[in-house]
């Protein structure tokens, strides 16, 4: 995409400016659109394990891209405090410190300062734990909802992030520029989805590369 169409070309490009060195950087990579999971199926994980599938596949037959990246979004169903503190989290325990310069946000997601409610103060409490997150979502939500079920994926697969836009024209969504390194991947969770000899396939192909 990149080669016939430039930064213009990726949909990433209308949420965040990229450094002309973020690239060249990161080297072989596959940006990933905005995934979308009818009402009646988004509580089951046989949509979200068709559609991991599915990018394993491409994977499989293409196996010289290293990275995944693309947007990943908390949307503004979440309370204020709700978002902070995602956003929060993972600044502080996910971010990919390394590349996260070489790219900014379109609208940068701000907040004014808001309280926790019921009387707790969760500031400080976060570990690097997502579990530990989704407690005190689920804490803070009328509806006792955790860590958004496509972020929790990509943090199991070892995603982070690279930048945070609010999307004015999607719902006022925070999207969170998620970046995976799939060969820091853990190896049963890419086994899980690329299968058992193509997972060792692919880290061979890669070892053999980072060796040269």
């Amino acid at each position: 995409m990149l080669a016939s169409h430039g930064i213009r070309g990726l949909y990433t490009n209308t949420l965040f400016k990229y450094h002309p060195a973020f690239f060249p950087r990161l080297g072989p990579a596959v940006e990933l659109g905005r995934s979308f999971v009818s009402i009646d199926h988004q509580k089951s994980y046989s949509a979200l394990l068709s559609l991991w599938k599915g990018i394993g596949r491409f994977i499989s037959l293409h196996p010289k891209y290293r990275y995944l990246f693309g947007p990943v979004s908390i949307s503004n169903t979440y309370l204020p405090a709700s978002r902070r503190l995602l956003v929060e989290f993972l600044n502080s325990h996910r971010r990919a410190h390394d590349l996260a310069s070489l790219v900014t946000p379109r609208t940068p997601f701000g907040w004014t300062w808001v309280t926790w409610g019921r009387g707790n103060d969760y500031s400080g409490l976060v570990t690097g734990d997502p579990e530990e997150v989704s407690a005190i979502l689920a804490d803070l939500e009328g509806d006792q909802k955790g860590v958004p079920v496509l972020l929790r994926q990509y943090l199991k697969l070892g995603g982070e992030l690279l930048a945070f836009n609010l999307d004015r024209k999607f719902a006022n969504v925070v999207d969170g520029l998620i970046l995976v390194d799939l060969i820091r991947t853990e190896p049963r969770t890419l086994e899980r989805y690329l299968g058992k000899h193509e997972a060792a396939r692919y880290r061979a192909l890669h070892n053999r590369d980072q060796a040269a």
